[in-house]
């Protein structure tokens, strides 16, 4: 994320909503990593989903390079198919 421009207002809200996806991305890792419950490990994935659906949204309406607008939707797609492999294994 260093290498992410911060020049435009939407370039700062993103970088803080990617932030926030780093985050949920260490969440979800760690709740694996020491084997959560499974409730815990039903919530993570969703956090992550929500948090990279919300960064695409802030997209909405800029400037944003095809590139970026790619490497985000490519973000929340993984997200997604995240949450359904775990969701498959919980039940």
């Amino acid at each position: 994320m260093k290498g992410l421009a911060r020049a435009q207002p939407w370039q700062r809200q993103l970088a803080g909503h990617l932030g926030d996806v780093e985050h949920q991305l260490q969440v979800l890792r760690l709740t694996i990593a020491m084997d959560r419950p499974g409730a815990e490990l039903a919530v993570a994935p969703e956090q992550l989903l929500r948090e990279c659906r919300l960064s695409s949204a802030v997209l909405a309406g800029t400037r944003a390079d095809p590139t970026t607008r790619k490497a985000v939707m490519l973000v929340g797609d993984l997200a997604e198919q995240v949450r359904k492999v775990l969701g498959e294994r919980l039940g």
